[in-house]
């Protein structure tokens, strides 16, 4: 009589269950992070031959793509007996999925600068021009008219 492991084994090497093989096979390629690491994987996905890990923190993102991403590549090509159908892996890549990418996305603050007058709206309008003198004019107004105000933004 056969165990049910032996029997699991057997359903799993069949070729309608390959998916299940690589879903397997992917699953072992997580204990080649480090632990915490491992608890911010949300999943692994192979496409294209391309290597997808998802992770909930982009701070493991930026982390695996520059130092765990050669490892891995590296651990496919030594250990190919333990990954039969995940062989012709070009790339390997981490992301963020949307939505989770959304909850740490900041919101965007504008710094406006506030110059603070210093004319006192007394100058010499000495312009011969007749439309050069009303813009003069219409500055000493505009400085006027801010003096005036209370300081609304400091």
């Amino acid at each position: 009589m056969k165990s049910s492991q032996n029997i699991i084994s057997i359903i799993r090497n069949k070729t309608q269950f390959k998916k299940l093989q690589t879903f397997n096979e992917l699953n072992k390629l997580k204990l080649f992070l480090p632990l915490e690491m491992r608890k911010a994987v949300a999943s692994i996905t192979c496409k294209n031959n391309k290597l997808l890990f998802a992770f909930t923190q982009p701070g493991f993102v930026n982390e695996f793509n520059h130092y765990n991403s050669k490892d891995i590549k590296e651990s496919l090509k030594i250990y190919q007996d333990l990954f039969p159908s995940i062989k012709e892996i070009h790339q390997i890549q981490a992301y963020v999925p949307k939505n989770i990418l959304s909850l740490y996305t900041q919101p965007i603050c504008i710094n406006t600068q506030v110059y603070h007058e210093h004319s006192r709206a007394h100058f010499k309008n000495l312009a011969m021009d007749d439309r050069l003198k009303e813009q003069f004019e219409s500055i000493r107004e505009i400085i006027l008219k801010n003096l005036n105000q209370p300081n609304q933004i400091d």
